[in-house]
């Protein structure tokens, strides 16, 4: 396999796990199923998206730029994964209501801030990192919709709080469009990218 390879199966396999996720929650909620299950996969397959993105030619950032995308990724999960976590082991717990809680209040918008950040700004580092193309452009700005999309998926979700239930159709919702979208795009144009360079003719080397 040739390493310039290895960022964009990353990031097709993170896309599509982001498809999956989403298609898997919006059948959930249309059959009326509460499951926290997809959006589980969702927020790993969009950390990643993230991942491959930051740590792609690593060799190339600087030591301050190593150091703020690992902690920041590091951050960015444990935002994302703890309530799940609290979720499977003490959905009952008072601690569990404060969150939810916390989560309907404005404050809990400023924690999306650094994702976005983050998968803009390594979108940018990837993209510019070789020839610039659509297809690169798409593939990493994927994450950003899908990172925007969130922040604002949590707004609505906190300005109607009366229409967080089962049985209804999340697709209909623009937020949730959206996420599609930024993962759809990201997914297509990932393997797009794939099968272009894979046309590319090898390598000659010289031989002594």
């Amino acid at each position: 396999m040739r390493p310039a390879l290895r960022a964009e199966h990353g990031l097709l396999i993170g896309y599509l796990g982001g498809v999956a996720g989403t298609t898997w929650d919006w059948h959930e909620h249309y059959v009326g199923v509460g499951n926290q299950a997809p959006h589980v996969l969702i927020d790993l397959s969009a950390l990643l998206v993230v991942g491959v993105l930051g740590f792609s030619h690593w060799s190339r950032y600087s030591r301050t730029a190593r150091i703020t995308i690992y902690y920041l990724l590091v951050a960015i999960a444990l935002i994302a994964l703890a309530p799940y976590a609290l979720m499977l082991t003490i959905p009952h717990s008072q601690l569990m209501a404060n969150l939810v809680s916390w989560e309907m209040t404005r404050g809990a918008l400023l924690l999306e801030g650094p994702f976005v950040g983050l998968a803009a700004w390594v979108a940018w580092r990837w993209a510019e990192l070789s020839r610039v193309t659509v297809l690169r452009i798409v593939a990493a700005g994927g994450v950003v919709v899908v990172a925007a999309a969130s922040v604002w998926d949590l707004y609505w979700h906190q300005t109607h709080p009366m229409e967080l239930g089962t049985s209804m159709n999340m697709m209909t919702l623009p937020p949730h469009q959206l996420i599609m979208l930024g993962f759809a795009a990201g997914l297509i144009a990932s393997a797009a990218t794939l099968v272009a360079m894979s046309r590319l003719p090898e390598p000659t080397t010289n031989r002594a």
